[in-house]
């Protein structure tokens, strides 16, 4: 199964690319193990000092971390005349991954991190928050990258962010707590989360087609209300609520407690496990953990997704908005969420009382159309 591609990309975007020649002039490392954690903090700490969050933390007592950075204020949104990516103006690469067809993805620093390696106060205590925060670019293609790839460059794209997550919890060094174990039972440092953003009003300054990773040495406030989420969206997706099911190891829902329009989700699935199956004890936890046939489904699911939302939202909206978060850790599949900026946020939401302007049926049928 392959997807279509990308919808709503101007016929002048082709011609736009980062030349390989330029990337090969501004790579530090071609792999995250040759580079090491040490070199690879060191990177990030040289290459996004002039914009460096601010050293703070603070703690809603309600339970949510929260972070400062006054120089992501003034980071660019978009660019009129051209793509700092397509031009050569990020951050050094720190791996570089060959895809199908000539391309590549690459990971790089991000110039703007939400978390930073803080060196060590004088007294030698670790700052109170700080972390790696990584970009992977999907493609030397403006119009290229995850959002509508086919199944062997998703794989390969989404193969590159999973070894990153891995390295990033195998390899983090003693001033990020240890987190758990994997699955080979060797220790996790730290919290990674995943992420991927289209769109301006959702925190995507650049269009060219990327996702995130970001180690902290605090753990995020979500992933833990997800365990046990898996199970309810299996047990939820009627036939009316799917929207995709890639070689049955990946299954894309709309759940029945939708929040907006074309809020979705993609759960992995092992072998054997199946809409109405009973609940798992164990699953993946990160992605990383996903055997790769599993892996590849999600993958090829995720970039589908990414363009049918992208496609019914420029339709509508003439503007995507989403966001793609994974959710990580013991007892998650890991599960993709997909939060579309699709209406805005009412008073009483605020409160905890949600309105959701479509019924889930609707949303799902629109997503299904979408990916034709």
């Amino acid at each position: 199964m392959s997807a279509a591609p990308r919808g709503g990309v101007p016929a002048a975007s082709t011609a736009r690319r980062l030349a390989r020649a330029a990337l090969a002039g501004n790579t530090a490392a071609i792999s995250l193990p040759a580079l090491g954690f040490a070199g690879l903090t060191e990177l990030c700490r040289r290459s996004a000092a002039p914009h460096a969050p601010d050293p703070l933390f603070g703690r809603d007592p309600r339970g949510l971390p929260i972070a400062y950075s006054e120089a992501r204020a003034l980071r660019p949104i978009g660019r009129r005349d051209g793509c700092a990516v397509c031009d050569g103006e990020t951050c050094p690469a720190a791996d570089v991954a060959e895809l199908p067809g000539g391309d590549v993805a690459w990971l790089t620093p991000n110039l703007y991190p939400i978390l930073y390696p803080f060196a060590a106060t004088p007294h030698g205590a670790a700052p109170p928050l700080h972390g790696v925060h990584l970009v992977q670019w999907s493609s030397l293609r403006h119009d290229g990258g995850l959002t509508g790839a086919d199944a062997a460059g998703a794989a390969a794209i989404v193969a590159q962010w999973s070894a990153a997550e891995e390295f990033l919890l195998h390899h983090a060094d003693a001033g990020f707590p240890v987190s758990g174990a994997g699955a080979d039972g060797l220790p996790h440092r730290g919290h990674c989360g995943l992420v991927k953003n289209r769109g301006h009003r959702v925190g995507g300054s650049v269009e060219h087609d990327h996702q995130q990773a970001l180690l902290s040495n605090v753990p995020f406030a979500e992933p833990p209300l997800s365990i046990g989420l898996a199970d309810s969206l299996l047990r939820d997706a009627t036939l009316e609520r799917t929207v995709d099911s890639v070689d049955g190891l990946a299954l894309t829902v709309v759940p029945s407690f939708m929040r907006r329009p074309l809020h979705a989700f993609i759960v992995p699935l092992a072998p054997g496990v199946s809409p109405g199956s009973p609940p798992r004890a164990q699953r993946a936890g990160w992605l990383h953990h996903l055997p790769v046939p599993a892996r590849d489904a999600f993958a090829l699911a995720l970039a589908r997704l990414a363009h049918a939302v992208s496609s019914e939202m420029e339709r509508r909206a003439g503007e995507p908005a989403w966001n793609m978060i994974l959710h990580t850790g013991p007892g998650c599949a890991p599960l993709l969420e997909l939060r579309p900026f699709t209406q805005p946020l009412g008073g009483f939401e605020q409160l905890g009382l949600w309105l959701c302007e479509e019924r889930p049926e609707t949303s799902a049928g629109r997503l299904r159309d979408a990916l034709a």
